[in-house]
């Protein structure tokens, strides 16, 4: 099913009626895709058992490929897990934003995404923290627009959020950071851009 929002739900004033959908999707085991400021994602409650083997089948990705979180902000993602204090430098410089931090757990590793993006927003502040990766088929063109990712992800997917073209078009810098900082991958935000803002 797609939903086509209108201009101020995409702008951030989400009905009650498109929260509503999207909880009962979420809440029933379901996955959404939802628009941020970079590309489209494919959501779906982290914490429920079978979730992220479940976005690794719809995506078909390696068994062991990683699934990045997304919270409102990092005062948020630390009510889950233990952020260093270097996370907490890049957030306050880059976040929310088009950066996705990878810190160490004692589950192994964790990425985590705070979408620069009303409705993405609007939909974590009333559901909860919801999986972060881009709504496409395992090496094939992550999507911009909603039709892209309703083509790649043919039927596999209960609920396609359509607010038009994402603003970036391109996806989020990655980052692990402890003792030190690692640049994983470079996207909208380039690694001089990282090493100006906190001194590297």
């Amino acid at each position: 099913m797609e939903f086509k929002c209108k201009k101020d739900e995409c702008d951030g004033d989400c009905s009650s009626y498109l929260i509503s959908i999207v909880n009962e999707v979420l809440e029933n085991g379901e996955c959404i895709v939802y628009p941020t400021e970079t590309l489209y994602g494919l959501g779906g409650d982290p914490f429920r058992e079978g979730m992220i083997d479940k976005i690794r089948r719809i995506k078909e990705s390696p068994s062991d490929k990683k699934i990045s979180i997304a919270y409102s902000d990092l005062d948020h993602a630390s009510e889950f897990l233990e952020l260093p204090e270097l996370a907490w430098e890049l957030g306050e410089e880059f976040l929310p934003g088009p950066l996705t931090v990878v810190i160490e757990t004692p589950e192994g590793t964790e990425g985590i995404r705070v979408p620069d993006h009303p409705l993405a927003q609007s939909v974590i502040d009333n559901f909860g923290p919801i999986t972060s990766t881009s709504a496409n088929i395992h090496g094939r063109p992550a999507p911009r627009e909603v039709k892209t990712a309703e083509i790649q992800l043919d039927g596999k997917v209960k609920l396609y959020v359509n607010c038009g073209r994402c603003e970036l078009g391109q996806g989020s810098t990655v980052v692990k950071v402890g003792d030190e900082l690692d640049i994983l991958r470079e996207g909208v935000i380039s690694e001089k851009e990282i090493g100006d803002k906190i001194g590297l």
